[in-house]
């Protein structure tokens, strides 16, 4: 599978440039799996493999879209692979620009941070999907933590 190298390695800045330029993203055209990447500039990406070990993130391998607004992230795990941490589909202004967007709701009674984590999703121009991770808790609330999200046809 082969992520669009100059999207997943922009700086924080260029990445939330690029998700304002995305367009929204609708739930229903989301189905199966996409393999996700953290983005971002290489110190980013190299600091997100210990941290989403840290925070129960370890072996993720992107996002399994299950149909009827639901979704949950797809680990590659000791006994194989599995889906944890499922999620809600809703739209609702981005926490980035105010523009209608695609925004997955992980359970308010999920495990820290993940009970008050949301996605948003935007797709660009060559079909990838840039995803916003926003951590609703003290000292996090201001950052974002991109990814990149590839379909099985890229």
């Amino acid at each position: 599978m082969q992520f669009h190298t100059d999207l997943s390695q922009r700086g924080i800045a260029g990445l939330k440039q690029a998700f304002r330029q995305g367009r929204p993203v609708a739930a229903a055209e989301l189905k199966g799996f996409y393999a996700g990447v953290p983005a971002g500039p290489w110190w980013f990406r190299l600091g997100s493999g210990p941290i989403m070990r840290m925070t129960g993130f370890g072996g993720w391998m992107g996002k399994q879209f299950l149909g009827e607004g639901r979704a949950a992230n797809q680990f590659q795990a000791k006994a194989g692979i599995e889906l944890r941490f499922p999620m809600t589909l809703d739209r609702a202004p981005s926490r980035l620009d105010g523009i209608d967007t695609l925004v997955l709701n992980y359970p308010a009674d999920a495990r820290a941070p993940w009970c008050w984590v949301t996605d948003e999703l935007r797709r660009m121009d060559d079909g990838c999907i840039l995803g916003m991770t926003f951590v609703d808790a003290p000292l996090l609330k201001h950052l974002v933590f991109p990814f990149v999200l590839t379909s099985p046809s890229k």
